[in-house]
């Protein structure tokens, strides 16, 4: 999801965190049903604001970590975003991952959660959400207020202008009103920040 900088905030009472555990129980459940090609798991232990898609040898994994299952600024339609986003990781076409080939880039994983993916989980299960909360939800948690590229320097020829995962004023746009939503034939995100990890 690209929130590593994110700073754990979560929630603190007993009662909060007991309601948390049943929502995220639910909310798994269904994606365990709707996409049973895949292993989805919370790791409750984790601080880490994130959530991932791995590869485990032909093992797909869709993996949650507690910094984002329990922070205090996410709600339900923010944990479906963030799980149907890492299971379009692994489902999407487009734009590969410079780290692993079986993986879609950020972009083409995006796509599918506002179309295919959450079409399919709502149909196998009816379960929906609410994209502009789950989106501000994000921002809220995050403070993301400007450009990843921020971080890169300026003229830098290398810059993937092409992928709206780069720009988050960009990328709330598609997410918000995603019809149409660019099509993106091929990313270069990934190996971009591959290739300048000394600015990320």
């Amino acid at each position: 999801m690209l929130l590593t900088s994110v700073v754990s905030d979560r929630l603190a009472t007993r009662r909060s965190v007991q309601r948390r555990c049943a929502l995220l129980g639910e909310i798994v459940g269904d994606f365990r049903r709707a996409f049973p090609g895949l292993i989805f798991e919370v790791d409750d232990g984790s601080s880490t604001v994130n959530a991932q898609a791995i590869m485990q040898g032909v093992t797909r994994l869709v993996r949650m970590y507690g910094g984002l299952a329990y922070h205090t600024h996410i709600g339900s339609d923010g944990l479906v975003f963030a799980l149907l986003h890492e299971t379009g990781h692994h489902l999407c076409s487009g734009g590969r991952l410079a780290s692993s080939s079986e993986l879609g880039c950020e972009c083409a994983a995006d796509r599918w959660a506002l179309t295919k993916g959450c079409s399919r989980l709502k149909q196998q299960t009816g379960r929906t959400f609410v994209p502009e909360r789950a989106i501000s939800s994000l921002e809220m948690m995050s403070g993301l207020t400007s450009s990843i590229a921020d971080c890169v320097p300026a003229g830098s020829k290398n810059h993937p202008r092409i992928c709206w995962a780069t720009d988050w004023s960009r990328r709330k746009r598609i997410l918000t009103q995603p019809n149409p939503m660019p099509s993106v034939p091929r990313c270069y995100l990934s190996e971009f920040f591959t290739s300048k990890t000394n600015y990320v």
